[in-house]
């Protein structure tokens, strides 16, 4: 039976009885936000300590990349999951 406690222990099932890809995903999205708000502030820094041209073409951008970014992350995670609720709704182990 699978270990229930979850934590790091999920990381050592060598079963692979419970998934951790769904409780990380959360993270990663998490990340990918951080990361891409970041980028888009040194760009339009950048672009503002270039000249006042460069800066607002960074804001708008640098802007429109960074949601385009985001979206594509967003698109990819939520297939990821989809494919988790697939295994989920197709497993028999899951049937009542």
């Amino acid at each position: 039976m699978a270990n229930d406690q979850g934590g790091i222990n999920d990381l050592f099932d060598l079963t692979f009885t419970k998934f951790i890809t769904p409780t990380v995903i959360r993270i990663v999205y998490i990340l990918v936000i951080v990361f891409a708000a970041i980028g888009w502030l040194a760009l339009v820094i950048g672009g503002f300590t270039s000249s006042v041209g460069a800066g607002f073409g960074a804001l708008i951008f640098g802007t429109l990349g960074a949601l385009i970014s985001l979206l594509m992350w967003r698109v990819i995670l939520e297939l990821t999951m989809v494919i988790f609720k697939i295994k989920d709704n197709t497993d028999p182990a899951n049937a009542a």
